[in-house]
C-alpha cells in the first residue's frame, strides 16, 4: 500500500568516540583506495540510474536491480564520507552491503510507488535541495573541516556539537542522493535535525553524552533543563507517523524489507526511528556552514570570473598578435610587389593599375584588423591602425582613377597633394605602436 507521506531515509551515527591521532593525521591518504573504487562504481551508478529512471518513469517503481545497486553505492559512499568527516575512527569496509557493526548506517525505507511526473522532472525538482546541500557541504568541508581536523588531531575526538553538525550534513546529503536516485519519494528534509527535545520513543543518548561537563552542550544537561524536557519511556511509540511503528528492537519491521538485505536495526543507543537530536551549538554550526558556504561560493565565482577574464584576455591577446602579424606580413609582401611593379612601369596607366592592387591590399588588411577581437588595452591602437589603413586605401584608389595619359610630373604632384607618403608613414608608425601594445598586454 502506498503511504500518504513517504518515509525519509534515516542515518544513525554513534557519538564522538576517541580516535587514534595517526589515523586522523593520514585520514585523506587512507581514503584514496576507496575514492579510486568509488570512481569506477560511480560510472556504473550513472548507467544504472539512467536505466532505472526509464523503468521508474514507465512503471512507477525503481527496478529491483537498480534499487539494489544504487542503495549499495550510497551505503558505501556514506560510510566513506563519514570516515572523512571524522565521525568515526573505524575504517570503512569495501562493500555495497549494509554493515550492521559499522558506527554509521543508513536505513532506506521500503520502495513505495513513485509519482511519474516527479520522476520525469526529478532533475529540476532536486535543484533547491542540491543548492542547499552544496552550500552546507562547501561551508562545512573547507575551512571548518581543517579546524575540525586540527581539533581531532590534538584532542583525539570531535566536540559533540561539531560531530552532530557533521552528522546532520551527512544525513541531508544522503537523503538528497537517495531522492535523486529515486530510492525514495521523500523530498530531502530534516536539515536542522529532529529537534533538541527528546521525541516520544527516542532512546536516551549514552550516559557520557549527558554529563554536564561534556563538551559542546553549552548548558548543563539536566532532565529538567530547557530543550531536553522530561526523559521519556524508550518503549513509547516512535514518531507516531505511519511506518515507524513501535520500537521493539533491531528486528523491528520499521525499515527492514527483504529487498534491502538484512533488517535495519538501531545503533546501540538509538531506537528504530533513529531521531537526530542536535544541541543548540550544532544548530548554530549548521547556520554557520550555510553562511560560510555562501561566502566561499560567491568568492569562488568572483575568482573564477577573474581567472576566466584574465585567461580569455591572454587568449585574445595571443590571437590578436598572431592575426596582426600574419596580416602585416601579407601586406608587406604585396607592397614589395607593388614597388617592383611601379619601378618597372613605363607609363601612368601601369602605375595606376598597381595603385588599385595596393588599395585592395590595404583594404583587406583593414578588414582583417576590424574583425579581430582585441584586448581592452589595444582597442584604441587597433582603431587608429584601421583608420590609417582605410585612408591609405582611399588615397591609392584616388590615384588609380587618374587619367592614364597623365604625365609623371602631374602624377607625382597629385600624389604629393593627397599626402599618400605621409599617410603611409603614419600607418607604419601606428602598426608598430599596436604591436608594442599587444606585447605589453600578454
Amino acid at each position: 500500500m502506498t503511504r500518504d507521506v513517504p518515509l525519509p531515509v534515516q542515518l544513525a551515527a554513534t557519538g564522538p568516540d576517541q580516535q587514534r591521532r595517526w589515523t586522523v593525521l593520514l585520514r585523506w591518504i587512507m581514503l584514496i583506495p576507496h575514492y579510486v573504487v568509488l570512481y569506477f562504481l560511480g560510472i556504473v551508478c550513472s548507467v544504472v540510474a539512467f536505466i532505472g529512471w526509464w523503468g521508474a518513469l514507465f512503471t512507477g517503481r525503481l527496478p529491483e536491480f537498480a534499487a539494489s545497486y544504487l542503495s549499495g553505492f550510497i551505503r558505501w559512499s556514506t560510510r566513506v564520507q563519514a570516515y572523512a568527516l571524522l565521525l568515526t575512527d573505524q575504517y570503512p569496509p569495501f562493500s555495497l552491503d549494509d554493515q550492521p557493526g559499522y558506527p554509521v548506517r543508513i536505513a532506506i525505507p521500503p520502495r513505495d510507488r513513485l509519482n511519474r511526473a516527479a520522476v520525469l522532472f526529478r532533475v529540476i525538482l532536486v535543484i533547491p535541495a542540491e543548492l542547499l546541500s552544496g552550500l552546507v557541504t562547501f561551508g562545512g568541508t573547507t575551512i571548518v573541516a581543517f579546524i575540525a581536523w586540527l581539533i581531532a588531531l590534538i584532542t583525539g575526538k570531535l566536540p559533540t556539537s561539531l560531530h552532530l553538525a557533521y552528522t546532520a550534513i551527512l544525513r541531508y546529503t544522503t537523503r538528497y542522493n537517495c531522492y535523486y536516485y529515486m530510492l525514495t519519494a521523500a523530498y530531502p528534509g530534516g536539515f536542522f535535525g529532529d529537534g533538541t527535545a527528546l521525541p516520544s520513543g527516542a532512546a536516551m543518548p549514552p550516559a557520557g553524552d549527558l554529563d554536564p561537563a561534556a563538551p559542546g552542550y553549552e548548558t548543563p544537561v539536566d532532565p529538567a533543563a530547557p530543550g531536553y524536557e522530561t526523559p521519556v519511556d524508550p518503549a513509547a511509540p516512535g514518531y507516531g507517523a505511519p511506518g515507524y511503528e513501535t520500537p521493539v528492537g533491531p528486528a523491528a519491521p520499521g525499515y527492514g524489507i527483504p529487498s534491502y538485505e538484512t533488517p535495519v536495526g538501531p545503533a546501540a543507543w538509538q531506537s528504530v526511528d533513529w531521531p537526530l537530536l542536535l544541541t543548540r551549538g550544532a544548530k548554530q554550526l549548521r547556520g554557520w556552514f550555510i553562511g560560510i558556504g555562501a561566502v566561499l561560493w560567491i568568492a569562488w565565482i568572483v575568482v573564477a570570473a577573474i581567472i576566466s577574464s584574465h585567461s580569455g584576455n591572454a587568449i585574445a591577446t595571443s590571437n590578436a598578435i598572431d592575426t596582426v602579424n600574419a596580416a602585416n606580413n601579407t601586406l608587406a609582401n604585396e607592397l614589395n610587389t607593388y614597388q617592383n611593379t611601379v619601378q618597372a612601369c613605363t607609363n601612368a596607366a601601369c602605375v595606376e593599375t598597381a595603385d588599385a592592387q595596393a588599395a585592395t591590399a590595404f583594404s583587406n588588411f583593414a578588414s582583417t584588423l576590424h574583425g579581430t577581437p582585441m584586448p581592452a588595452s589595444a582597442v584604441a591602437a587597433a582603431q587608429t591602425v584601421y583608420s590609417d589603413a582605410t585612408k591609405v586605401a582611399q588615397d591609392l584608389t584616388q590615384l588609380s582613377h587618374l587619367s592614364p595619359t597623365i604625365s609623371a610630373a602631374q602624377y607625382e604632384s597629385t600624389a604629393s597633394s593627397i599626402g599618400i607618403g605621409q599617410a603611409t608613414n603614419q600607418f607604419q608608425q601606428d602598426v608598430n605602436a599596436l604591436a608594442g601594445t599587444l606585447n605589453n598586454s600578454r
